[in-house]
């Protein structure tokens, strides 16, 4: 899918000459849907500013992505991506692959001064920095204020607190190890070593999930936290009142809003006892340019418009996403919803992913392991959980 986008505003430096062909730039995303539109109407606007040009926004999945950027650019059957739209835990491959380029200091010096000090550190590798953070994003505890009429202090206290017959306590994708990752790390203490990368230990898995296991001993518990198409599920549940509390990511806003059911956001709690607090992953989108880009400076400049105060909250706002901007978080219109504060609490309180190299691949890993739980139709027993994350067989 594509859409190719006519700037029509003054010349470019690029494109300036008489003599010079049009710049024309590729465009690469995962996102879909409304975050897609957005993105394509706010290059339009960027065309025309900076135009004439062309620009071609190219979709993908997150594994054809990755697999397009992967490899050496520019291929001999197409022409390459100027710029791509990738998580910022990919930077560290890009960039010791020599894939994307290096921004240029006086682009450094710009984001010092408009972004979170977080998200630009996200974006870096020592004073080398590689790329333009859009957006972050990072998951939280809803809950229901009703039955919850203070925040939960732990996840014990959701787990052993009385229910009305039919309503689950809690739910999360077990699937994913961004959603058991505050979990884990308070019980190991640390998710990440001193080198960057990812620290998974299955006992610590292993004890996270025996902790959550009353969750899933009730009539359909374990089918919340597992199967396709999960987080409308678990939105669906909560609306008709049968889920207390989820782990859920700011994407899911619009949808809790329109459901009409009171909800709050926090930080994900921990547990009792742990000997480390529950910290969320926090994640970044962002820009970035490829090494083999004809038109690189061009490819810069686009990156940083997406930058612009206006452009970026209709971009955050769209896609749900959390500003990464410190002018945002003055405005009203960076922050519409009250279930955003709670949002930017866990983003606050988070620890965000290094892009070290191997992080992608460790994190790759863990999921796979996490998959094999979650294909179970059936709560598995204690023995084929610790052979599913283990690599034994029960």
């Amino acid at each position: 899918m594509s859409l190719l986008i006519l700037g029509l505003a003054l010349p470019f430096l690029a494109c300036r000459g008489t003599g010079e062909p049009r710049a024309s730039l590729e465009v690469g995303t995962f996102w879909t849907g409304q975050a897609a539109q957005v993105l394509q109407r706010e290059l339009i606007r960027i065309s025309r500013d900076l135009g004439p040009m062309n620009i071609e926004v190219r979709t993908f999945g997150v594994a054809a992505l990755s697999d397009y950027l992967s490899r050496p650019q520019p291929f001999a059957e197409r022409e390459p991506l100027d710029l791509a739209i990738v998580p910022h835990d990919w930077l560290g491959q890009l960039s010791q692959r020599e894939i994307i380029a290096e921004l240029p200091s006086e682009r450094t010096q710009f984001l010092r001064q408009k972004l979170v000090a977080q998200a630009l550190l996200a974006v870096s590798d020592g004073e080398r920095v590689f790329g333009y953070p859009l957006s972050a994003e990072v998951l939280a505890l809803v809950y229901d204020p009703a039955i919850f009429p203070y925040p939960p202090r732990t996840i014990d206290e959701i787990l052993s607190a009385r229910f009305p017959q039919g309503v689950l306590p809690f739910a999360l994708d077990i699937s994913k190890p961004s959603a058991l990752a505050p979990l884990v790390g308070s019980l190991q203490g640390t998710l990440i070593d001193a080198d960057g990368n990812l620290v998974w230990r299955s006992n610590s898995v292993i004890a996270t999930l025996e902790r959550l296991r009353p969750a899933w001993g009730t009539t359909g518990g374990w089918q919340a936290f597992r199967g396709g198409d999960l987080e409308s599920l678990q939105v669906q549940l909560y609306a008709e009142g049968k889920l207390a509390s989820f782990v859920a990511g700011p994407w899911l806003l619009q949808a809790l809003e329109k459901a009409g059911r009171p909800f709050a956001v926090m930080p994900i709690p921990g547990f009792a006892g742990a000997p480390a607090p529950a910290r969320a992953l926090v994640g970044y989108q962002c820009v970035v340019i490829s090494r083999e880009s004809r038109w690189g400076d061009l490819a810069l400049e686009v990156g940083s418009q997406l930058l612009r105060e206006e452009t970026n909250e209709t971009i955050n706002r769209a896609t749900r996403r959390l500003p990464v901007l410190l002018r945002s978080y003055e405005s009203k219109q960076g922050l519409i919803t009250g279930g955003s504060f709670g949002f930017l609490r866990a983003l606050e309180q988070g620890q965000f992913v290094p892009g070290t190299p191997h992080w992608s691949e460790e994190l790759q890993r863990a999921q796979q392991q996490l998959k094999s739980l979650a294909s179970q139709d059936r709560p598995p027993t204690v023995a084929r959980e610790s052979g599913l994350l283990t690599g034994g067989r029960q």
